[in-house]
């Protein structure tokens, strides 16, 4: 009996060995990298971290139990020399009774339950680590904007670098047609070897430039696949377009952008930690409160000379049962606990002092972003204007040269020329991408 095609497919998805992905868009890769980037990796588990601080430190205000348990063996029991009469006022003068002082077989045991009633730098505590869960949870939202960023950067990075080879590999291509349309005409004496040799040098520049091309193009994947989490070694596809890059760089941004610097995360971790540095000053006035604990406390103890007598209720002794209270009143520490907690009053100063540079800080790099991504967006116009330009002029120094009527040295500078103009769109194309990211940064757009 044959299967049907659509079970035949099924199976031959579960037989064949699945395969790791190594094509991906730019929104496919930012989503390799927050879910596999190291820093992203390393920012999820500071929050595991700190969960369980918090637990650590709630713990101290549960009750605390400690069982104890303890068996001595007197090998050599310790004995006393005392006067006979001491016992015995009839005893003869002079006659002396040893007396071992304690028994062979000592087990005891029991348990303390202990709790912290009121600490205040304890409850401070407690309330510190919420802000300082919430803390680490921004820093998670930093590490996967700066995932975001980075992959953006580099993705771009690698499509402008092959766009370039593109291009100049199809310059060595026209080339190679111009080469050997001079040599034929060299062959028939209608030109001057100089002019052959001119157009193989510039090849040749050419040749040594697109290998180099090569290199950093191998280089920017590798730190493409490092800055996702991926493996370095292997292989990986980009299926982006650059004109759709170029697209969305050049559309999308309001004449005036509004920024919010308040939603910057660099400015959001900074006022979490200027609200845990609150905390400390209250933890260290908190030290200045009394302190109440209570306890209870129960032992029992089993003494005997014969060890198989242990167990028997006969030599069970009671340890005492004790229920406690502490309260401990800080009068006087010093002027130790007053310093640490001026530091602390300083140390939040100067993290108010950081918020105001930083909030200025974030103005002046919004509007310098906003600035450079408008030049490089005219910049491109301009320079894309240009390479039709010489494009234009180039066509015309090759239809001149193969007519006879224009010269090797005409026909060079307007190859040099449209190279040039085609180098500077190259460099144009990189900068609006790369200044649209940093726009869209300071946006919050990422």
């Amino acid at each position: 009996m044959m299967l049907k095609p659509y079970l035949f497919f099924v199976a031959l998805v579960f037989i064949s060995p699945i395969k790791a992905q190594d094509t991906f868009d730019l929104a496919q890769a930012i989503a390799y990298g927050i879910k596999n980037g190291y820093s992203v990796l390393n920012a999820a588990t500071d929050i595991e971290l700190a969960q369980k601080r918090a637990a650590e430190i709630r713990g101290i205000g549960i009750p605390q139990v400690n069982a104890e348990a303890g068996y001595q063996n007197f090998l050599q029991v310790p004995v006393s020399v005392i006067e006979a009469s001491a016992f015995n006022p009839q005893a003869p003068e002079g006659t002396y009774l040893r007396i071992p002082f304690g028994v062979k077989h000592n087990m005891s045991y029991g348990f303390t339950a202990s709790w912290l009633a009121f600490n205040g730098e304890y409850l401070v505590a407690v309330q510190a680590n919420k802000v300082f869960l919430e803390l680490s949870k921004s820093g998670l939202r930093k590490s996967e904007i700066e995932i975001k960023e980075s992959i953006t950067r580099a993705y771009q990075t690698v499509l402008v670098l092959n766009e370039n080879k593109r291009l100049l590999q199809d310059n060595i291509n026209a080339l190679d047609q111009s080469i050997a349309e001079t040599d034929a005409y060299f062959k028939e004496g209608f030109i001057e070897e100089l002019d052959l040799d001119r157009l193989k040098l510039l090849r040749k520049n050419l040749s040594t430039a697109l290998s180099t091309l090569e290199q950093q193009t191998l280089i920017a994947e590798q730190f493409l696949k490092f800055s996702m989490g991926y493996d370095v070694n292997a292989p990986i596809k980009l299926i982006e377009k650059l004109e759709d890059r170029i697209n969305q760089a050049s559309t999308g941004v309001d004449e005036v952008p509004a920024f919010q610097p308040d939603a910057n995360i660099d400015n959001v971790m900074l006022k979490q930690a200027m609200t845990l540095q609150k905390f400390e000053i209250k933890r260290q006035k908190a030290a200045f409160l009394p302190t109440f604990s209570t306890y209870y406390t129960w032992r029992e103890s089993r003494i005997t000379n014969e060890g198989d007598k242990l167990f028997d209720p006969l030599f069970k002794v009671p340890g005492g049962t004790i229920i406690g209270l502490n309260l401990s009143v800080p009068v006087f520490k010093g002027l130790s606990q007053r310093a640490r907690m001026q530091q602390a009053e300083l140390n939040l100063k100067k993290l108010e002092t950081s918020q105001t540079q930083a909030q200025q800080g974030l103005a002046l790099q919004s509007s310098q972003s906003f600035i450079a991504y408008k030049a490089s967006l005219n910049a491109f116009q301009q320079s894309k204007e240009s390479v039709e330009l010489a494009q234009r002029i180039r066509d015309k120094a090759r239809i001149k040269f193969k007519e006879g009527v224009g010269s090797s040295v005409e026909l060079l500078q307007a190859e040099n020329e449209f190279l040039s103009a085609q180098g500077a769109y190259i460099e144009a194309v990189r900068q609006l991408i790369d200044n649209r990211v940093s726009l869209d940064k300071n946006l919050n757009k990422f």
